[in-house]
């Protein structure tokens, strides 16, 4: 049963992506799992519900999976960081962030999906919070409020993620992170 309700969270996860949760219903989700209603509704009683389990469990997994490497580095913290950031190996900027996108959908028209996304994203946020507390105990970098710098550089990243998304070209992206990283160098102790 957990194979059934984790595959649909997977197929859901990809449309909702690809198509924004408006565009995507439930009928296409289980077109595509090869599942029938009953499957869907053992385990989530809505669309909203299977959408607030997608943030929950997948988008949630995706920050920390992809971020939470951040908080293993020791030295060169910003320049690992950064390197972290920049590499976008097989990323789809046409389709943008799994995140982001969300938050830009959802969180205006529903307060359940506000509050769920809102909570990845601060996670996410948290992550360049502790690392960047750790760069300053190593006294690597100068800064005085790494809970601002920390929305600025998620913010940074969202908003240079949208500009290549806008374009659908990386190097939109190379170059708008790029002028993270000279913000950052100049932090630098």
């Amino acid at each position: 049963m957990n194979n059934t309700r984790e595959k649909l969270l997977t197929v859901a996860f990809d449309e909702i992506y690809h198509h924004g949760y408006s565009a995507t219903s439930v009928d296409k989700i289980l077109k595509k799992a090869n599942m029938n209603k009953g499957s869907m509704y053992h385990f989530f009683k809505s669309k909203k519900e299977l959408a607030l389990a997608v943030i929950n469990e997948k988008v949630n997994a995706y920050i920390e999976d992809k971020y939470s490497v951040l908080l293993e580095y020791e030295e060169n913290i910003c320049d690992e960081m950064m390197q972290m950031i920049k590499k976008r190996d097989n990323f789809d900027f046409t389709s943008g962030c799994k995140l982001n996108n969300l938050m830009q959908e959802l969180s205006p028209i529903d307060k359940d999906f506000k509050v769920a996304l809102e909570i990845v994203y601060k996670k996410f946020e948290n992550i360049f919070e502790k690392v960047l507390d750790k760069a300053i105990a190593k006294n690597e970098i100068s800064h005085n409020d790494t809970k601002a710098l920390s929305m600025y550089i998620v913010a940074s990243i969202e908003g240079c993620i949208g500009t290549a998304k806008k374009s659908q070209d990386a190097s939109c992206f190379t170059t708008c992170i790029s002028q993270l990283e000279l913000f950052l160098n100049t932090l630098k102790k």
